[in-house]
C-alpha cells in the first residue's frame, strides 16, 4: 500500500483507494476496457459527495451522468431523507432517461450500480423487512450512517494521481492510496471494500485519540454510545451537554468531563470530528472560542438532521470566526 497523497498517520477522513485489474473492463459482462477500479470512501455522506464532485474527471459520457446526478442531488438535498430512498431512485432514472441516447447501455448499467445499496439488512427477519418502507427492485437506499463508499471503474491512474501534487490547494483535503496489487474484478471489489472500511475505522480511531483527557483517565461516562439509543435521545443528550459546556466555558471552569461524555456519545461516528474541533478550540485563548464552540454544536445538529445546505452555511461562519 502506497500513499500517493496524504499521510497514514494523519488521515483526512476522505480517500480514493485504487488497484489495477488483471483483465481490463469486464463490468456487468461488457468489455469496456477500463483497467482500474477505485473506491471513493469517507466518514460521512457529505464528505463523499464533495469528494466525488471535486475529484471525478471521468470520460465524457460517464462524467455527464455523475455531474448531472450530483447537481440534482444537492438541489433536492433538503427534501431527501433516508425514509424516502425512492426519491433518489427517481432522480437516477430521470438522469438516465435524459442521457440514454448519448450514453451506452453498459455505462448506464455501471452508473446504476454505483449508487445501488442493499435492500435488506443482514440479520433481519421477514417481519422486520416488511415493517420497513417498501423499496422497488430498481430503487436504492442511502448508505448506512456509519459508513459511506462508492466504487467506480477508471481508465487509468492518471485520473487520480493528477491530484497528488495539489494537496490543500483545491480546498478539499483527501488521501490517495494505491494498493499496489492486481486482482480480478470479483476479488478487487472485496479487497477495496475491506480497505475502505479499514480506512474509515483508522480515521475514527485517530480522531478519538486527539481528545486527550489525562485528568479523567479513570472516568466512566454514564452516557451510552449513539448506536445504543434513539436519534431523539441522542439529540437530547447533545443539547444537555452543549448547555453545560457553554456554561462551564463562559465561567472559566474545567470542561474535560463534558468532553469525556461527548467522546463516549459520538465515538464511532463522523460527528467525532466536530467534537475534536470543539475540544481543540476549548484549549486555546481564542477570543472567539465560545462562538466557535456554539457553531460546532449547530453544525453537529445540522448533520444529524441531514440539513446539508445549513451545514455549508455554518461552515462559512466557522471560517469567518476562525483566527
Amino acid at each position: 500500500m502506497k500513499f500517493i497523497r496524504g499521510n497514514r498517520d494523519f488521515l483526512h477522513g476522505r480517500a480514493v483507494i485504487f488497484m489495477d485489474l488483471k483483465e481490463s473492463g469486464d463490468f456487468e459482462g461488457e468489455r469496456s476496457g477500463l483497467p482500474l477500479l477505485a473506491v471513493f470512501c469517507a466518514a460521512s455522506e457529505l464528505d463523499l459527495l464533495e469528494l466525488i464532485v471535486r475529484v471525478m474527471h471521468l470520460p465524457r459520457e460517464h462524467s455527464r451522468l455523475v455531474s448531472r446526478f450530483y447537481k440534482r442531488y444537492f438541489q433536492e438535498i433538503e427534501k431527501i431523507k433516508r425514509s424516502f430512498p425512492e426519491r433518489i431512485s427517481k432522480i437516477i432514472e430521470e438522469v438516465i432517461e435524459e442521457e440514454q441516447e448519448e450514453v451506452s447501455e453498459p455505462v448506464l448499467d455501471s452508473f446504476r450500480e454505483m449508487f445501488r445499496r442493499s435492500r435488506e439488512k443482514p440479520g433481519e427477519d421477514g417481519e422486520a423487512q416488511e415493517a420497513r418502507e417498501y423499496v422497488p427492485e430498481t430503487g436504492v437506499r442511502l448508505p448506512e450512517p456509519e459508513f459511506y463508499s462508492t466504487m467506480i471503474p477508471l481508465p487509468g491512474q492518471f485520473f487520480i494521481t493528477a491530484w497528488a501534487q495539489n494537496s490543500g490547494e483545491e480546498g478539499l483535503d483527501f488521501d490517495i492510496i494505491d494498493l499496489e496489487r492486481k486482482e480480478g474484478i470479483e476479488v478487487a471489489h472485496l479487497v477495496l471494500d475491506a480497505h475502505s472500511r479499514l480506512y474509515v475505522a483508522d480515521y475514527m480511531n485517530q480522531k478519538e485519540k486527539q481528545i486527550d483527557l489525562p485528568r479523567h483517565a479513570e472516568y466512566v461516562s454514564p452516557f451510552k454510545n449513539y448506536k445504543q439509543i434513539s436519534k431523539e435521545e441522542f439529540k437530547r443528550h447533545l443539547t444537555e451537554l452543549s448547555s453545560e459546556l457553554m456554561f462551564l466555558s463562559e465561567t472559566g471552569r474545567e470542561t474535560e468531563r463534558v468532553f469525556a461524555d461527548l467522546k463516549k456519545l459520538t465515538s464511532g461516528s463522523f460527528l467525532m470530528r466536530e467534537v475534536v474541533s470543539m475540544y481543540n478550540i476549548s484549549t486555546t485563548e481564542d477570543p472567539n472560542k465560545i462562538k466557535l464552540m456554539e457553531l460546532y454544536f449547530r453544525k453537529i445538529f445540522s448533520l444529524i438532521d441531514e440539513n446539508y445546505l445549513l451545514t455549508r452555511k455554518i461552515d462559512e461562519e466557522i471560517k469567518q470566526y476562525s483566527v
